[in-house]
């Protein structure tokens, strides 16, 4: 049995180096080196809370995401964290993940913090709507962890009842198959039983990727196991995300959104050698623009 949904929002899983069948032309170079802030100066604060207002996000979503950064960023090592924007390779940390959990522990005990989907949907929920009352598997065994944040901190949804946290993130059920265009359809249905959809708004968007888990020939799911907010701009594409449970926020800046999805892949995509999909990225219901896959890397020692 494979339990990667559950991890993928605690670890970066390194895939490889260069393109085999994508959506942008194979002339643009693999992603070498990322900016990003996580968010622990007044300058790239400003700049975020500027973009979320600019797309509509409400003061209390902005106001409840920059509690959650301060409590975060207090609470660890001011040198594990960037002054202003660095730059770096896309998987290199300035911190052990280890060591930032056992200092988060030291401060707020068995409360395992805030991830990237309760994160995503803070921000976001005002654009997310699910209507009726579809009846789905209970996500429990994988979102176990969150629900326990939910529990302790109720308002990290900023007014939005559960019902549309576990819309979005439940796992789907799917069909054991390494078809991506299968998989894609398959949760678009889903959501479309469960009644979600999302408000169309170019300013901002859900950035969710997809992790096929294969339990056995019969026992195929998907499940979100990252997901970020898009805040595309006329000269860059701006990505806010946090990292993990008990790692940093990030805002990310990139050139164009295939560099957005290469960042992403390089860090999620471990199908290779398994006998599941690749992973894949959403734009809010729909596969998202610029995404690709890439390749597998190769042993130099033949």
């Amino acid at each position: 049995m494979k339990f990667r949904t559950f991890f993928v929002c605690t670890a970066a899983l390194f895939c490889g180096a260069f393109l085999a069948g994508c959506s942008k032309p194979p002339s643009l170079p693999v992603l070498q080196q990322i900016e990003y802030s996580n968010l622990a100066d007044a300058d790239t604060q400003n700049l975020l809370s500027d973009l979320l207002q600019n797309a509509g996000v409400s003061d209390l979503r902005i106001q409840t995401f920059f509690e959650h950064v301060q409590k975060f960023n207090s609470a660890v090592d001011p040198a594990w964290l960037t002054t202003g924007f660095e730059t770096a390779k896309p998987l290199d940390l300035k911190y052990d993940p280890y060591s930032m959990q056992d200092v988060w522990a030291e401060k707020y005990g068995t409360f395992p913090g805030w991830n990237c989907r309760i994160t995503a949907c803070g921000l976001f929920g005002d654009f997310i709507t699910v209507t009726g009352e579809a009846d789905f598997d209970a996500a429990e065994d994988t979102l176990f962890m969150d629900y326990e944040t939910l529990d302790t901190d109720p308002e990290a949804l900023c007014g939005d009842k559960r019902q549309k946290f576990d819309a979005l993130f439940a796992p789907v059920k799917t069909t054991n198959t390494t078809d991506i265009p299968t998989h894609l359809k398959t949760i678009q249905q889903e959501w479309k039983r469960r009644g979600l959809s999302f408000v169309a708004d170019d300013k901002i968007r859900l950035i969710s990727v997809v992790l096929h888990d294969q339990f056995s020939e019969t026992d195929n799911s998907l499940m979100i196991g990252h997901v970020g907010v898009m805040l595309p701009t006329s000269d860059a594409v701006y990505f806010v995300e946090k990292v993990a449970f008990q790692e940093p926020y990030r805002l990310l800046k990139f050139k164009n959104r295939t560099e957005l999805s290469d960042y992403l892949m390089l860090k999620y995509d471990n199908s290779w050698g398994q006998d599941t999909a690749h992973t894949f990225i959403m734009d809010n219901a729909n596969l998202m623009d610029g995404w690709r896959i890439l390749e597998e890397p190769t042993d130099s020692n033949g």
